[in-house]
């Protein structure tokens, strides 16, 4: 069966988002669990951002005939100020990478009792294998991949949720301030859509017809809200016991049996795979050429700076690029659909 282009994007987008802190519940955790029930609110309103972002994005793209991130920028910013946004997003784009590669190293740690850097050298070895191949490469990672790792997320949490003692709703933590949870949905939309759309702006040539930029944008964004509810609710089930855990989740995939445990697991590290190799490539294209050794230095700095700590870089280091990201799309919803 042959499948479109405008869902072989949404695929590519919605997995760009489902990396380490997404899968692991560390980001779920940060930004909207710790609001108790508007915290679901929260979710639904990142999605939006990331929908109505990933369309605009796209649809730019396509109109103006742009093919990559640096195209984009030069367009939306100028030559200066454009030089200046991509600079900053391919520091971030590599900042997330150097989480992922953190985030493979904590689940070796706490699901195998691996050794935190042999887990991250499996994954960087497996990322740099898949540079190799280029955008070639990182399309068919995804297509493998990020079906089974988008439904597997959705059956997880809803199972996760529905065969918990008393799934409801009533039991959910509350500890909304006025809009402070609306903040933390619009920083959370914002630095993860710094390393959307590059991602989106690289698959601008599959967007060959209109419907193509619209599917990729709204049924992308679409994935990941449902996807972000269903994996939150058991967060919430169990807020008091995962709270200080690096990968919330571990925890209760490990109360539903062995076999439930894996399949997590497997979802887990096919979330942090696809999630690094986007990010990667994605600075690797910013790079003109010998594409190889790029590749390379890029794995082997990644591997170093991993032992920074994955949690450290979810809640420090991620915050600081969404005000970047908020500029960004305000710029994009006002180019892409003025």
């Amino acid at each position: 069966m042959k499948i479109s282009n405008g869902l072989k994007i949404a695929a590519i987008y919605a997995s760009v988002f489902l990396g380490a802190g997404f899968a692991s519940g560390q980001e779920l955790m940060q930004y909207f669990v710790g609001f108790g029930r508007i915290g679901l609110l929260g979710i639904i309103v990142a999605g939006l951002f990331f929908a109505l972002t990933g369309w605009a994005a796209l649809r730019i793209c396509r109109r103006e005939s742009l093919t990559n991130y640096h195209e984009l920028m030069r367009h939306l910013f100028g030559a200066k100020l454009g030089g200046i946004m991509e600079g900053m997003v391919v520091l971030f784009l590599f900042s997330l990478f150097v989480a992922m590669l953190a985030g493979a190293g904590a689940t070796g740690r706490e699901a195998f009792d691996v050794p935190f850097t042999i887990s991250v050298f499996v994954i960087a070895v497996k990322v740099f294998i898949v540079l190799c191949f280029g955008l070639t490469g990182v399309v068919r990672i995804n297509v493998i991949l990020a079906p089974f790792m988008l439904l597997g997320g959705i059956f997880i949490g809803l199972y996760s949720f529905f065969t918990y003692t008393n799934p409801t709703f009533a039991m959910l933590p509350g500890r909304s301030i006025g809009l402070v949870w609306f903040l933390s949905s619009v920083i959370y939309a914002s630095y993860n859509l710094v390393t959307g759309v590059p991602i989106l702006a690289a698959t601008a040539e599959m967007a060959t017809k209109k419907r193509d930029a619209m599917v990729g944008g709204l049924l992308g964004g679409g994935v990941i809200t449902l996807l972000g509810i269903c994996m939150a609710l058991p967060l919430f089930l169990h807020y008091g016991n995962v709270i200080s855990l690096e990968i919330p989740f571990l925890y209760i995939a490990t109360h539903h049996g062995t076999v439930f445990r894996l399949f997590y697991l497997a979802v887990l590290m096919s979330a942090i795979m696809t999630t690094a190799a986007c990010n990667a490539f994605a600075v690797t294209q910013w790079f003109k050429s010998h594409r190889i050794m790029v590749a390379a230095g890029v794995c082997i700095v990644g591997l170093v700076l991993s032992h920074i700590g994955f949690s450290n870089i979810v809640a420090y280091v991620y915050p600081a690029f969404g005000f970047l990201g908020l500029f960004k799309i305000i710029v994009i919803l006002w180019h892409g659909f003025k």
